[in-house]
C-alpha cells in the first residue's frame, strides 16, 4: 500500500466524543488559532469517517469532503487542501461538520469509530486535532421515523432526518459562542490504519438552480397533504432545497423516481425535514439522484420556492457526436449522461440502489470516459485500481467489489475483463502507473487457475457463477476466451515492466488454449459452442472468440450468423458483442443490432440507460453505454483519448 504525504496526520489525534458512534451521527467541531501569512502555504490534511463539511472563518470551503472508507481493509483516505487564501493574519476559526455513517455497505468499510483527524503546517508549528478543539453533537439530525423504510442493505448511507426546531444556527460562524461545548476527546486509531492520499478532485458544485417547473409551485399554500413533483433537466446527483413558511413540527419528505429500485422494490435514500415555526430555508445534506424530486408536503405549508443543488464528479464533457440519424445521436448523449451520473467517490454501477464499484462496470466506464470526458475522469479509474490492489494485498487475491464492508465478492469473469483492461488503459494513455500497480495482483490471480487435461482452464466459480445477466450463457467458451485475453494482457505488462521471467507462463497457457480452441468449439455453420441450456450457440461466447483473437478466419460466417440472430447478452455484455461485429468489419450489422436492442431505451423519455433491457433494474447503469464507444470508434473513426487531446486544442466536435 503506498501512502503519500501523510506524515503530519500521523502526528495528529483522532478526536470525537465517547459513546457517540451510532448510525447517522453528526458532529460539529470548532478550533480557534492564530495564523501569520508566510511563504509556506497552509496545506491542511483531513481524514474522517465518513464525510465532512469544512468552514474557514464562516465560509464553506469544502462541501462533502472525504471519501468512502476502504483503500484497503486497513486503510483510510485523507484530503489535502490548500487553505492559504481562506486564512487571514491574526485569529482564524475552523469549523468542521462530520457525518459518521456508522455502518458498512457494499462501497464503504466502517471503522467502527466516528472521528476527525486534522493536521496543518502553521508557520513553524503544526496545527493538529487534539483536546483543545471544541465539539458538540449536532442535535438537529434526529432518529429515523420507524414508519419509513430504511435504505437497502447495500448502502452505507442512511435516510437523513433534520429537525429545524433543534438546529444550532450559524454554529460555524467566527463569532459563535462555543464555551458551552465539550472538549474533544482523543481516541486510539486502532481501526483507521494506513493513510492514503485522495487522488481524485473534490466534487463539482453547480450551484443552486431552479427546477424546470419551479415557477409553477411558487408562493402557494398547500390546503391538503400534497406531492409536488419537481422536474430536473436530466438525471442528476443533487441535494433538494426548500424555502417555506410553516407551523412547527410538519414533516416534509423528498424522494425521487428512483426511490424504489428494481424488481425487488429496494429502497434508496430519502431526505426528511421537520419544520420550525415561521419562515425557513433548508438544503438537504445527503445527495439523491433522479429527474424528478417529489416533495411530500403536508397541509398548511406555504411554499415560496423549491430548488436544488447539483453536484458531481469534477470533470468536463469533451467532444460530441453527431450523424444523420437522430437515434444514434440520442443514444450517444444518453450513454454519456449515464456515465456521468455513475461517478462520484468511485465509478459506480448505479447511483441509487448500490453506489458500488463492480469491476466489470468499471472496465466499461473507463473505456467510455476516454471518448467523452476530460483526463480527470481517468483519476477515478486509477483510484479504483489502487483500492483493488490494496484489498488484494490483504485478502490474498483480486476481488470484484472494493471497497466493501459487508459481502466480499469475487466474480472471476469480471476480474478477467479487468485484467485485460489494465494494459488497454496503458495502450490508450501511455501511463504505465496502472500496469505497475496492478501487475503482481493480476499475475497472482491468473495463477490461481488450473489447467485441465483437455487443455482448457478449469472453471473458477468465485462467489457465484456470473458470466453475465441473461440466459443461455456458454460459460466454458466465455471463460477460456476471457482468460486468454487476461493472459495476453499480463504478457504485455510483463514485457513493459521487464518481468521477462514470467512470460513463459503466459505463453504456455495461451498456447494450450489456442491449440484446442477451434478444434474443440468451432462448429463451422453455427460459430463456437460448448454447452448452453437451450442447445443454441451464445452471442457472448462467439463475440469473445473474436475479441480474444482465438477465432479462425473460416469461422466468420458462422459467428456472424450467431451475432446477428442470437440476443442473449445483457446490456453489460452487449458492448462486447457490438465490438466483435465491428472488429469483423460488420459495421452495418452492428448498427442494426444497436437499433433493435436499444430501441426501447432510446424511445423512453428518460436521460439515462437502464440496467436491463426490460427496466426491471435501475434506470441508470453505465454498463449499458457500450454504444458510445462503438459509435465514436467505428462510426466516427475516433480512437480512445482523441476527444481529450482535441479538447486541448479547442476542437471538440466529432462529425
Amino acid at each position: 500500500m503506498h501512502t503519500t504525504d501523510h506524515d503530519f496526520l500521523t502526528k495528529s489525534n483522532l478526536i470525537w466524543l465517547d459513546d457517540e458512534n451510532n448510525v447517522n451521527t453528526w458532529m460539529c467541531f470548532r478550533k480557534e488559532f492564530t495564523y501569520h501569512k508566510k511563504a509556506v502555504p497552509a496545506i491542511a490534511r483531513i481524514a474522517v469517517d465518513s464525510k465532512y463539511w469544512l468552514y474557514v472563518n464562516g465560509t464553506l470551503v469544502i462541501r462533502e469532503g472525504g471519501l468512502k472508507r476502504g483503500p484497503s481493509p486497513k486503510g483510510i483516505y485523507f484530503d489535502e487542501i490548500d487553505l492559504t487564501e481562506h486564512l487571514k493574519d491574526g485569529t482564524n476559526r475552523l469549523a468542521v461538520l462530520v457525518w459518521y455513517f456508522g455502518k458498512s455497505g457494499f462501497s464503504h468499510l466502517s471503522s467502527g469509530r466516528g472521528g476527525l483527524m486534522f493536521a496543518m503546517q502553521n508557520g513553524d508549528s503544526l496545527l493538529l486535532s487534539d483536546d483543545t478543539w471544541k465539539v458538540s453533537k449536532h442535535p438537529a439530525f434526529v432518529a429515523a421515523d420507524p414508519a419509513d423504510a430504511p435504505t437497502n442493505f447495500r448502502l452505507a448511507e442512511s435516510n437523513l432526518y433534520f429537525d429545524a426546531a433543534k438546529d444550532i444556527p450559524d454554529w460555524y460562524a467566527p463569532d459563535y459562542d462555543d464555551t458551552a461545548w465539550q472538549t474533544a476527546q482523543i481516541f486510539p486509531q486502532d481501526n483507521w490504519g494506513e493513510f492514503v492520499k485522495r487522488i481524485i478532485p473534490q466534487l463539482k458544485d453547480f450551484g443552486i438552480r431552479d427546477y424546470i417547473n419551479t415557477t409553477e409551485h411558487t408562493d402557494i399554500t398547500t390546503e391538503q397533504d400534497s406531492i409536488l413533483t419537481m422536474r430536473l433537466p436530466y438525471n442528476a446527483q443533487f441535494t433538494p432545497v426548500l424555502e417555506i413558511t410553516a407551523p412547527a413540527g410538519k414533516k416534509i419528505t423528498v424522494k425521487t423516481e428512483n426511490y424504489a429500485c428494481g424488481m425487488y422494490d429496494e429502497k434508496c435514500a430519502i431526505a426528511v425535514y421537520y419544520t420550525k415555526e415561521g419562515y425557513q430555508t433548508f438544503e438537504a445534506y445527503g445527495w439523491l439522484n433522479g429527474e424528478t424530486a417529489c416533495y411530500h408536503i403536508p397541509a398548511g405549508v406555504t411554499v415560496h420556492r423549491l430548488s436544488y443543488r447539483e453536484t458531481g464528479y469534477n470533470t468536463e464533457f469533451v467532444g460530441s457526436f453527431s450523424c444523420e440519424d437522430p437515434f444514434f445521436n440520442k443514444l450517444w448523449e444518453k450513454s454519456r449522461r449515464t456515465l456521468y451520473i455513475t461517478m462520484r467517490d468511485t465509478f459506480m454501477d448505479c447511483p441509487d440502489r448500490e453506489r458500488v464499484q463492480w469491476w466489470g462496470d468499471v472496465n466499461i466506464e473507463m473505456q467510455m470516459a476516454m471518448y467523452c470526458l476530460d483526463e480527470s475522469a481517468l483519476l477515478l479509474y486509477k483510484k479504483g485500481v489502487d483500492s483493488l490492489v490494496g484489498w488484494a494485498e490483504h485478502v490474498g487475491h483480486m476481488m470484484t467489489v472494493v471497497p466493501s464492508g459487508t459481502d466480499q465478492f469475487e466474480l472471476p469473469f469480471q476480474n478477467l475483463a479487468g485484467i485485460w483492461g489494465f494494459h488497454f488503459y496503458y495502450e490508450c494513455t501511455g501511463d504505465d502507473s496502472v500496469p505497475k500497480r496492478a501487475y503482481e495482483m493480476s499475475k497472482h490471480y491468473l495463477k490461481l487457475y488450473e489447467m485441465g487435461e483437455d487443455g482448457f482452464v478449469l472453471h473458477r466459480s468465485g462467489s457465484w457463477d456470473w458470466p453475465d445477466w441473461g440466459e443461455h450463457a456458454d460459460s466454458k467458451v466465455m471463460e477460456n476466451a476471457w482468460y486468454y485475453m487476461a493472459l495476453e494482457s499480463c504478457k504485455k505488462m510483463a514485457g513493459l515492466l521487464g518481468c521477462t521471467d514470467d512470460i513463459a507462463f503466459y505463453e504456455a497457457r495461451m498456447t494450450s488454449i489456442r491449440t484446442h480452441f477451434n478444434k474443440t468449439f468451432l462448429t463451422r455453420e453455427n460459430g463456437y459452442y460448448s454447452h448452453t441450456d437451450n442447445g443454441i450457440p451464445d452471442d457472448r461466447a462467439n463475440a469473445l472468440a473474436i475479441l480474444s483473437g482465438l477465432a479462425s478466419p473460416e469461422s466468420k460466417e458462422g459467428v456472424l450468423k450467431i451475432l446477428t440472430t442470437v440476443e442473449n447478452s445483457s446490456p453489460y455484455m452487449e458492448k462486447y458483442v457490438l465490438d466483435a461485429l465491428c472488429e469483423m468489419g460488420c459495421i452495418d450489422e452492428a448498427l442494426s443490432r444497436i437499433k433493435r436492442r436499444y430501441k426501447n431505451m432510446v424511445d423512453e423519455e428518460y436521460s439515462t440507460l437502464w440496467e436491463f433491457w426490460d427496466k426491471s433494474g435501475t434506470m441508470n447503469h453505465a454498463w449499458s453505454g457500450g454504444p458510445l464507444i462503438i459509435l465514436s470508434k467505428y462510426l466516427a473513426g475516433e480512437q480512445p483519448m482523441d476527444a481529450i487531446r482535441r479538447n486541448r486544442t479547442g476542437k471538440t466536435t466529432i462529425e
